[in-house]
């Protein structure tokens, strides 16, 4: 009996090129419909993190980073508190 030669499949090199591409366009798109930007002071509201005023440092999809002063209250370290876009406003 003849062996056959099992024929090889193309290799595709440009599949995970597209899944990356996707997955940043998807990111940009979700970034896109936060209405602040980077340094941005604004007043986030939050029944876990409290409330606080602080510049957007971090924006990624809908969450904003702020980058808190904390001054004049010993219980708070300053740092970075995350907040959903929706829970942000600015200061009057």
């Amino acid at each position: 009996m003849k062996d056959l030669p099992v024929p090889r499949l193309p290799h595709r090199r440009g599949g995970n090129r597209l899944a990356i591409m996707l997955a940043r366009t998807a990111e940009q798109v979700r970034a896109a419909t936060v209405p602040y930007k980077v340094g941005d002071v604004v007043l986030g509201d939050d029944p876990f993190n409290g409330r606080q005023v602080g510049t957007i440092t971090v924006i990624r999809g809908p969450v904003l980073g702020l980058r808190t002063a904390c001054e004049g209250h010993p219980d708070f370290v300053p740092g970075i508190v995350y907040y959903d876009y929706r829970q942000v406003r600015t200061p009057d």
